[in-house]
């Protein structure tokens, strides 16, 4: 399997960077390609700057991580929680790379409403491929166990906005979420990240 690893925190010394070396480390290469992303060593425009009306200029950054995107059977996106969405430099790399023609493909004919009915407004272009989503947050770990898998709520507390609205969107389905909540707080303990590092330990070595 074709796997892509990407750390979308934007400090090097995070406990998210912890983790995508726990991942990276523990991936049997005998069994898979792996590439990886560290977002926060990589030099680019977060910015969308023209939006969709006009393609900004070509950047080896973004292009690489498109052909990467396209390349891989399996993404791992490591990542912390704030404000109840993923930080800001991996919402504009999803932004810049995840693009029309690239992720997934829009119909711009017709009612947008009957279009969707007929499953005809969007064409997702990453379909069959799968995801796992990794992250840390301040809040307990039960809230976004419940809100991002049993109930579910689109465009909502930090992961289902990446499940449900940008992955699905384009046609990755998402397999595993594992959280660390209560991080920054005195009952999230060394132990419990040790824990925690050792369930992503066997996560990876059952890839």
């Amino acid at each position: 399997m074709k796997i892509l690893v990407i750390n979308g925190h934007p400090d090097e010394q995070s406990f998210s960077a912890a983790i995508f070396d726990e991942v990276v480390n523990n991936l049997d290469r005998s069994k898979h390609e792996i590439e990886t992303l560290e977002l926060n060593k990589m030099s680019f425009d977060p910015v969308l700057r023209l939006g969709y009306r006009e393609h900004m200029p070509d950047d080896p950054e973004i292009e690489k991580s498109q052909a990467i995107i396209q390349w891989a059977d399996h993404f791992i996106f490591i990542y912390p929680i704030w404000w109840s969405t993923m930080p800001s430099l991996l919402k504009g790399w999803i932004d810049r790379v995840f693009t029309p023609r690239i992720a997934y493909s829009s119909n711009q004919q017709g009612n947008f409403f009957l279009n969707y009915l007929r499953g005809r407004q969007f064409k997702p272009l990453l379909k069959g491929k799968t995801a796992d989503i990794i992250t840390t947050s301040m809040a307990p770990t039960f809230w976004y166990r419940l809100f991002s898998g049993f109930i579910s709520v689109p465009d909502s507390y930090g992961i289902s906005s990446l499940k449900n609205a940008v992955l699905n969107h384009c046609g990755i389905k998402t397999k595993k979420i594992m959280v660390l909540g209560n991080l920054g707080r005195e009952s999230n303990t060394l132990k419990k990240r040790q824990l925690f590092l050792n369930k992503v330990r066997q996560h990876a070595l059952t890839l």
